[in-house]
């Protein structure tokens, strides 16, 4: 084979960084188109219960929601990495993930990052004991215990109604790509700090696999604790 068709089917190729960061730019955009729906089912299911203004206000106003969806929609899809690339290249690719997430968010601490891989670890760990358990409802159930809805009598029941979890986890189930295996198949990954960068133009976004609408940047709300 001669070296210009090596030249016209070689992959484009660029850093963990770059690719980490167009990333989390999709993962932000389906997070701004989804939301909506998964906020709408999460109220529904909570104003269905029989709790006080108080408590309803402690589980829906108090956490920074949007922040806590979009960290599960980066985790749904973070939790592949380790099965598509070597260990050196996934160990970059999820130290790349958890430096960039927050700024992402438009935070300016850990909320996102944290649990971003806590549920990567549930994720993990129940793919690796059960291939029959769906991802999404590992990252439904974890939102919903960092909102408290376990702790809470009237609301706990919701832990355990698989319909109402399998109707919360439809915009994670449906709405998010398979973007690291779509990527790993386009492109070519460097864990050199100056391998050449693609253009933006030729990376590939939500389409290939809508315009990349950025995060908002604002300040962070106060998150509860674990």
């Amino acid at each position: 084979m001669h070296a210009s068709s090596l030249t016209q089917t070689a992959k484009p190729v660029f850093t963990a960084h770059k690719a980490v960061e167009r990333f989390l730019s999709e993962m932000a955009t389906v997070a701004k188109r989804t939301f909506p729906r998964w906020h709408a089912t999460l109220a529904e299911g909570i104003e269905g219960c029989p709790i006080d203004a108080e408590t309803r206000r402690g589980v829906l106003d108090v956490h920074p929601l949007d922040d806590y969806y979009f960290a599960g929609v980066v985790a749904l899809e973070a939790a592949k990495v380790r099965q598509l690339f070597t260990p050196e290249e996934a160990s970059e690719l999820l130290s790349q993930i958890g430096e960039q997430v927050d700024v992402a968010a438009g935070r300016k601490d850990r909320v996102v990052s944290d649990l971003v891989f806590f549920i990567v670890g549930r994720v993990e760990t129940m793919m690796s004991l059960d291939q029959q358990k769906m991802p999404y409802d590992q990252v439904v159930k974890a939102i919903l215990q960092r909102i408290g809805i376990d702790k809470v009598e009237a609301t706990e029941h919701l832990m355990t109604e698989a319909l109402y979890r399998h109707t919360l986890g439809e915009p994670l189930a449906l709405g998010v790509p398979d973007w690291w295996n779509t990527y790993r198949k386009k492109y070519s990954l460097s864990l050199k700090a100056n391998a050449v960068p693609i253009a933006a133009a030729d990376m590939m976004t939500v389409a290939d696999m809508p315009n990349v609408i950025p995060m908002r940047r604002r300040q962070p709300r106060r998150a509860v604790a674990f």
